[in-house]
């Protein structure tokens, strides 16, 4: 019977849920973390998924591939194959070490001198820059797993600095596709959060960006996930054709042989524009090809993405699109089917999506309850794009109006 490998299971158990806070990291999450590194270094497609992690957890293997192992300590945080338990067999340990905390030093402002100055012994020694593509793709990977549970407020200027240090390794020392993809990511990243910030001209400059490095790194999927990124923030902006232009944009970076979670995820942004602009046959055509692709490939997260796209994340778009178009029949069901473990910050963006639907309907008491709800996430998590829904659906609700009784007298400031 074989020995159950303790060290591995503790490891991942030491993580935090990037989709249940407060829950340790699942093996299925785990699974996705290795498959996205993998990629990142060796431009492999892996589908490792929860049944390898328990294989791996039970002592059924014990001595996984390289490249696997090497996945493994750079999401586990490890030094050592031993140190997670592995041993080939009949010997006691391994002396594979790889340095997993350089980046810790550029996340809390050390400087980029340390990361250069490794990239120019690795040149030196004729080493391939492997390890230093994994140092500048950790934080910006690790920043995106905290964004669902930590302020942007907060995760903001460590995500700024680490882009800063991305933008000048690639330009002294790795200018080539990997690194182009690396600044890209970082890039994404920050314009992400400056959205959630509400500023929406860094947020414009940073996908613009993103593009041009993703364009560099000559990667169509990641060159089709930024133009996506930029054209759903179009759409939330309140220009949904800008947007549609955008989405067909990425759309040409994509064929079918790209993963069917990318193409699921490109047809449910499609489906958000084509509500925003009432176009009910290209919308509904949308939500179809999302869901039929949604599940295709369970439990892989293809990279750029670090979560799997699911027909879980298709009800939260259809709930979104079927608000904008103004289906309030349709919206109500789509909304009920969103899971509840969906992460605070793109729960409360439904709802208010769906509160503003309301609104414009009569129903202000319902209106009125799921903002309050919003609202205190959006001030929890710093989102100020939260915040603004909030607003604009406090304009829609009448002045006096016994749908805000129920909220305490600090939310009704707040309002």
């Amino acid at each position: 019977m074989p020995e159950p490998n303790e060290a591995l299971r503790a490891a991942r158990q030491r993580l935090g849920s990037p989709s249940s806070p407060g829950q340790p990291m699942t093996r299925q999450e785990l699974a996705e973390a290795v498959n996205t590194v993998v990629y990142r270094l060796t431009e492999k497609i892996t589908e490792v998924d929860a049944n390898h992690v328990g294989k791996w957890e039970r002592g059924d293997i014990r001595w996984p591939a390289a490249r696997y192992r090497r996945a493994l300590r750079r999401v586990l945080d490890a030094d050592s194959d031993l140190e997670l338990g592995f041993r080939r067999r009949g010997s006691g340990c391994t002396t594979e070490n790889v340095d997993r905390r350089s980046w810790l030093g550029a996340a809390v402002g050390i400087g980029a001198g340390g990361v250069l100055a490794r990239a120019r012994r690795a040149g030196a020694a004729g080493g391939s820059g492997d390890d230093l593509v994994a140092s500048l793709t950790a934080p910006t990977e690790s920043y995106r797993r905290m964004e669902s549970s930590v302020s942007s407020r907060h995760l903001a200027p460590a995500a700024d600095g680490h882009l800063r240090l991305v933008e000048r390794v690639v330009r002294d020392e790795l200018h080539d596709a990997r690194g182009f993809a690396a600044l890209s990511e970082a890039a994404g990243f920050c314009a992400w959060l400056a959205a959630d910030r509400g500023d929406t001209a860094t947020a414009r400059a940073r996908y613009q960006d993103s593009i041009r490095s993703a364009e560099a790194s000559r990667n169509p999927l990641l060159v089709a996930y930024m133009l996506g990124s930029l054209g759903h923030f179009a759409v939330e902006i309140g220009d949904p054709r800008r947007g549609a232009q955008l989405l067909d944009r990425a759309d040409r970076h994509l064929d079918d042989r790209s993963p069917a979670a990318a193409r699921a995820w490109l047809a449910s942004l499609r489906a958000v524009a084509c509500g925003a602009l009432r176009d009910r046959a290209a919308m509904t055509e949308a939500l179809a090809t999302a869901e039929r692709l949604a599940d295709r490939e369970p439990g892989e997260a293809q990279w750029p993405w670090v979560f799997a796209f699911t027909s879980a994340k298709v009800a939260r778009y259809q709930s979104s699109a079927l608000a904008r178009f103004g289906d309030l029949t349709a919206a109500r069901k789509a909304y009920a089917a969103i899971p509840a473990a969906t992460a605070p910050k793109p729960q409360a963006l439904a709802k208010v999506e769906h509160a503003l639907l309301l609104a414009g309907t009569g129903h202000h008491d319902e209106a009125a309850r799921l903002g309050a709800e919003a609202l205190r996430v959006g001030e929890r998590y710093g989102s100020e794009r939260i915040i603004t829904e909030v607003r604009a659906l406090r304009a829609r609700l009448p002045e006096r109006s016994t749908a805000l009784d129920p909220m305490s007298t600090d939310t009704e400031e707040q309002w």
